[in-house]
């Protein structure tokens, strides 16, 4: 197995237990809404879209003010193996 796909199993392994620990966690956070059905489903749905817009942006932000030039040679060696 390439060490790229062994680095895509992990991250979707990662993905997926975050969204379910993400998803228990609204729950509780909106606990006091007095919502239920549809109307609660929707608002969960809108509360995880935010949430995983403000993690991709704080990620994105950071991969575009860091100096990553030591990454070059490690993706180097990756691609080698």
């Amino acid at each position: 197995m390439s060490k790229m796909k062994e680095l895509d199993e992990i991250a979707q392994g990662v993905a997926e237990v975050t969204k379910e620990l993400m998803h228990d966690s609204i729950d509780w956070q909106l606990g006091d809404y007095p919502l239920d059905g549809d109307d609660y489903e929707d608002l969960h749905d809108m509360v995880m879209f935010l949430a995983v817009e403000k993690m991709y942006m704080s990620t994105r932000r950071r991969y575009y003010e860091q100096d990553d030039s030591y990454l070059d040679g490690l993706a180097a060696s990756m691609i080698q193996d």
